[in-house]
């Protein structure tokens, strides 16, 4: 039986054609997938959603600028500014109740419980600016000692609002020399820049505890 050349030649191109028709489809499946895959991909960083980090929150870190609204906030956090009070036309006022000793130590700190009243018309602060604190003056009768300003000063626990009455401990322990003395124990206010608006409160006609007493030595051993 004879071979038909014809009928071979025939089929190897139908073969032939098959493989160049299946490459063919697998290139363009291939090609269609990586469009698709560069289309999808491109869209996921779109220009508008870039972030240019020198236009974004680091610079704010980097620079150290402060947004508006933190800045707002942090000057609510340092509390409201002290108010602007005209001390020589205020009405300046305290009541004072209390009694000196008839005998203080001059080697130990002496302590003089008061009562005081506020019948100023402003707050009293205790703390600078406008700072009123408890002070006293001393003059001594058998001795030549005296000192008006520079005895020790007693803080007041908190700042004392008008017509609000506190008790405080006056601290006196600037004498040390034996001897019979006048105390007078007198509110002050200090603290400002103005020179004139710090002033004994006995300046503007408030009356001080005051009382004779003697200062010797307390508690010595032989």
């Amino acid at each position: 039986m004879f071979n038909n050349p014809l009928g071979k030649n025939k089929n190897n191109w139908k073969i032939k054609n098959l493989s160049y028709a299946g490459v063919t489809i697998l290139s363009i499946i291939l090609l269609t997938s990586l469009m698709f895959t560069a289309v999808s991909c491109s869209g996921l960083i779109a220009p508008d959603d870039k972030i240019d980090v020198a236009e974004g929150p680091v610079e704010t870190a980097v620079s150290g600028e402060v947004p508006e609204e933190m800045t707002e906030d942090t000057m609510a956090l340092e509390g409201e500014a002290v108010p602007e009070i005209d001390y020589q036309n205020a009405t300046v006022g305290a009541e004072m109740v209390g009694a000196i000793p008839s005998f203080l130590c001059t080697n130990r700190d002496n302590y003089i419980k008061i009562q005081i009243t506020n019948t100023s018309d402003f707050t009293w602060r205790n703390e600078r600016p406008g700072v009123v604190r408890i002070g006293y003056h001393y003059y001594g009768q058998d001795v030549d000692y005296v000192d008006y300003d520079g005895t020790q000063r007693t803080v007041l626990q908190k700042e004392v609002e008008p017509g609000e009455t506190m008790m405080v401990i006056v601290l006196v322990n600037d004498i040390v020399n034996p001897g019979t003395y006048v105390i007078q124990i007198d509110p002050v206010l200090e603290g400002n820049e103005i020179p004139e608006n710090n002033f004994w409160f006995s300046s503007k006609g408030v009356e001080m505890i005051q009382g004779q007493v003697y200062f010797g030595k307390c508690g010595e051993q032989e």
